[in-house]
């Protein structure tokens, strides 16, 4: 418990907050309550007048005044606490949302998107709930208690000793259930972490679902969580169930008695009627500071299961961005004696070749051969667990990343479009392009032609995941924007997998233009598109069994003959 309110404490420090806001929001609710705490007193005066068959009204200006006060200050305290509390949680999200854009691929391959976002927004959210709507009312209770408290031991503290028993009582019961809240509140998060995921995965993939009319099953799954979020809902209530009734019982038989009481000492003179009425305004300001209590620890409860798993994601290292600087953009790549595994899964065994500079280097393989493995090693989404990867006579990894990666441009087989426009997504990557650039990079990928058909050519949207556009479109919108970085090194895997024939050939024509004096990786399944490249590389079991141009292999390599003759690959 301890160690959660310490990392708890320790986020709020990371959103940076103000803490002359935070001080000036708790000094306000502090006045605020030293005004609530005048305002009995005041009462008193008032009503004892009233017995005393007088009225004056010295007393009734300063109790209203002091009631506009009170209510003018807890207006400025509930202002400042939500802006407080709203900045906390934007300083958070902007923290983790830039955490998580420099998290390392394998934490992406592990979890789900949707529940990452979850974490981002729905787990901060529950640290702003526990700050603007429990926390001051918490510090403002205690003082309000501690203050009701003083004053009731110098009116009455045989009164005062009365009360004072439910304190042991209340504090009990709310210990232990306040464990079992704290374990139901990280489940429930947990479970709605996975729901959310879940949802994400089947939006995402929607039309997958209604191709495979997978609808009625994966509306039974999600069915599945909704009802495990109603269970931990229901076990959330049924704490509550115990807590708020007891809490409630012990606060009105401590209020019987004390009016029981308090009547019989007014009855024989012991004190007056207006500090009877005194005595139970601040009772009640005890009272409500304790139920108020009860809620706050629900919150940090939940607050706590929360800062745990946030805490989890601060803890997933990020990539080093920082490195040496390159001298030479322009060396060779070298692969010496790499080894790769997916888990436990050996993908490359021992792998060693190299990628001249300028050159075009071929990739070929079967399923599964580690073609695209490689060019992730090559953009460092992952590390090799044995061998190195050299620059020149450098290793990448003591390279700086953002210098590195600016070398490559990579069109993959998917053609992943950001939901926008034409332009926003030739933009992605290259803000500083001008339209003759842009103009440009779509002539060179054949886009050109159908982009200027559009409704609204360069701002024409081009929906989630560019479903408004054809396959062949969106690769060549994809292959647009590699060129318009105008990359030192060009990764092509699959680039030209969606086109027609007739598109194919044109890109293939302006990638062999753009291609000329870059180094060029390709990775096709269809041998007719490599044909041209001066380096092949043939690739079985992780290892590289062949390499030559298209014209030897054909003569000296039986893989490479098996794939020529294959209709499928030829």
């Amino acid at each position: 418990m301890n160690n959660s309110l310490k990392e708890l404490w320790q986020l709020i420090q990371k959103s940076q907050f103000s803490k002359g806001m935070a001080s000036s929001a708790l000094l306000i609710s502090i006045v605020e309550t030293i005004i609530s705490l005048a305002v009995p007193l005041f009462t008193m005066n008032m009503i004892n007048d009233f017995s005393n068959g007088g009225v004056h009204w010295k007393s009734i200006g300063f109790l209203a005044l002091f009631l506009v006060c009170q209510a003018i200050l807890s207006g400025f305290t509930f202002y400042m606490m939500r802006k407080f509390g709203e900045r906390v949680v934007a300083n958070l999200r902007q923290l983790f949302w830039g955490h998580v854009l420099y998290l390392k691929i394998p934490y992406f391959d592990d979890h789900e998107s949707g529940e990452t976002m979850s974490r981002i927004t729905q787990d901060t959210s529950v640290i702003k709930e526990l700050i603007t709507e429990h926390f001051v009312s918490f510090v403002s209770g205690v003082f309000a208690i501690i203050g009701a408290v003083s004053i009731l031991i110098w009116i009455d503290w045989k009164m005062t000793l009365l009360m004072l028993i439910s304190v042991p009582l209340a504090i009990l019961i709310t210990l232990p259930l306040g464990k079992s809240m704290h374990k139901i509140a990280k489940a429930n998060q947990d479970e709605l972490a996975s729901f959310s995921g879940q949802l994400g995965r089947v939006l995402t993939n929607i039309r997958l679902v209604k191709t495979s009319q997978m609808e009625s099953i994966e509306q039974q799954k999600g069915n599945e969580r909704i009802q495990h979020l109603y269970h931990f809902g229901l076990k959330e209530a049924k704490v509550l169930a115990v807590l708020s009734p007891i809490m409630t019982l012990i606060m009105m038989v401590v209020l019987i008695l004390l009016f029981g009481y308090g009547g019989a000492k007014v009855a024989t003179g012991a004190i007056s009627a207006g500090e009877l009425v005194a005595i139970m305004i601040y009772l009640v300001q005890i009272i409500l500071p304790f139920t108020q209590m009860a809620t706050f620890f629900t919150a940090l409860q939940k607050a706590l299961g929360a800062t745990e798993r946030l805490t989890t994601i601060l803890k997933e290292p990020i990539e080093k961005m920082s490195g040496k600087p390159m001298i030479n953009d322009l060396s060779s790549i070298h692969f010496d004696n790499v080894v790769f595994h997916y888990g436990d899964k050996p993908v490359l065994n021992g792998l060693s070749f190299s990628i001249p500079t300028g050159k075009t280097t071929a990739f070929v393989s079967s399923s599964g051969g580690g073609k695209t493995t490689i060019l992730s090693l090559l953009e460092r989404f992952y590390r090799v667990k044995e061998g190195e990867i050299l620059f020149g006579e450098k290793t990448i990894d003591d390279l700086a990343l953002k210098e590195w990666r600016g070398l490559f441009g990579y069109v993959t087989q998917e053609a992943p479009l950001m939901t926008g426009t034409v332009r926003d997504n030739l933009l992605y990557g290259r803000q500083d392009a001008t339209e003759s650039e842009m103009y440009d990079a779509l002539k060179a990928a054949y886009a050109w032609e159908f982009v200027s058909k559009l409704e609204k050519g360069l701002d024409t949207e081009v929906g989630e995941g560019g479903i408004k556009l054809s396959g062949g479109q969106k690769q060549r919108i994809a292959i647009a924007r590699a060129l318009l970085r105008n990359p030192k090194i060009l990764l092509l895997d699959e680039a030209t997998s969606n086109l027609d024939n007739d598109s194919e050939h044109e890109v293939q024509l302006a990638l062999e233009k753009v291609m000329k004096g870059r180094t060029t990786i390709i990775i096709a399944h269809r041998l007719s598109t490599i044909t041209h490249a001066d380096q092949i590389l043939i690739f079985e079991e992780g290892k590289v069994t062949g390499s030559g141009t298209h014209e030897e292999l054909q003569q000296t390599h039986p893989y490479y003959q098996q794939l020529l003759s294959s209709t499928s690959l030829s």
